[in-house]
This record gives structure tokens, sequence and C-alpha cells, in this order.
């Protein structure tokens, strides 16, 4: 009789661990999942730029500028500032993203332990969306502009493109470009102390996502 039972319990036994063996065989079958995930990011980036300003300006100031390799940030070096000093800076930008963004004016900051960034003021006119193939060399607003008291770019700050400008914020969609014009310039009642002195200014893309 206890034979029996054993033989009975063995059999019991080798009967569960076989079903759970299936079972698990089964659920490790079909739970496999093998993929990649692509996370959804923005990011308006500098791809190129332009500092221009007139031949007079050039006699007395020196200007140097490096673009950080995010393409996020343009850094100015402006040596010789006096009063009426002034620069036009074209930035060409792309949504390099996989989400819409919102174009905003780019923030500024310097390094001047003096102050002096109270005295300048500045003027951003912007131009776009353009379609991914657009070439900017193409576009009457950056190939070939330049700065002159007719036109396109004034030193006093207007424009003159037969293009109308993009009032921000609008909103660009991946891959598409704009292009933005930023005047700055020097107040005339920079202090006698400010003049011919260096001043180093960061101009930073703003990333903000369209909701």
């Amino acid at each position: 009789m206890k034979t029996n039972k054993i033989s009975a319990l063995i059999m019991i036994l080798a009967i569960t661990l076989s079903i759970v063996g299936f079972t698990y065989a089964h659920w490790a079958d079909t739970i496999k999942i093998t993929g990649t995930v692509k996370m959804a990011h923005i990011k308006m980036a500098i791809t190129s730029y332009k500092n221009l300003t007139s031949k007079e300006v050039q006699r007395y100031s020196n200007i140097t500028s490096e673009l950080s390799a995010d393409g996020h940030t343009l850094t100015l070096t402006c040596e010789g500032l006096k009063p009426c000093w002034f620069i036009w800076i074209g930035l060409a930008t792309q949504n390099q993203g996989s989400l819409p963004v919102n174009v905003k004016p780019p923030e500024y900051s310097f390094y001047d332990p003096d102050g002096f960034q109270d005295y300048f003021e500045t003027a951003e006119y912007f131009y776009g969306p353009y379609p991914e193939e657009t070439g900017f060399g193409t576009l009457e607003v950056w190939g070939g502009v330049k700065v002159s008291e007719d036109g396109p770019l004034k030193p006093d700050g207007g424009v003159t493109f037969e293009t109308e400008p993009t009032s921000p914020p609008f909103i660009a969609d991946p891959g598409e470009k704009v292009v933005m014009w930023i005047w700055i310039h020097v107040h005339t009642d920079i202090p006698d102390d400010a003049q011919d002195k260096t001043v180093t200014l960061y101009i930073n893309i703003v990333d903000d996502i369209a909701i």
C-alpha cells in the first residue's frame, strides 16, 4: 500500500513539474521583447553665423567670435568700445530635434566686471521658418548681406529686406530653418572709463517645446 502511495506521489510530482516547466517555457517565449526606444527631444541650434559692422567701427574695434560645440551659444569678445559702436550678428538656425519648438528671442549675458552692459541695446529680426531643404545662401535675408546706410542692414538698427520679418514666438517644426539678425549697439552716453574696454557677450539660443 505504501508503495502505491509513493508511486502515486511521484507521478503527481512529475506531472506538476512538467506543467510548471511548460508554463515557464510558454511565458518565457511570449514575454521576451527586443527593441530600441528613441526619446523625443528638442534642439534649436546655430548652424552658421555672421558678424558684420561698418568700416569705421572696424578701424578702432576688434571683434572675435566662437560657436559652442552644441550650437547653442555664440561668444563675442568686443574690444575698443566707443559711443555708437555697433555690430550685426546673423544666426542661421535649425530645429535639429524631433519635436516642434517655439522660436523666441535669444538670451544675452555679459562678462564685464565694471557693469558696462547697461550701455548696450539690442534689436532682433526673425525670418522663416523655411523648409529643411532650403539653402541659406539662396535667401535674400542671408546670402550676400551687407551693412550700409541704404541697407539691407543699417547702422542705426533698421533693415530694408523685401522679406517681412516674423514676430516671435512662432513654431518651427523638426528640420525647419530660421534666420535671426541681431543688432547690438552702444549708447552715446557710455562713460569715458568704459571706452576702449573689452566686453564678452554670450548669445544663447532658447530651447522651448511648442505645445
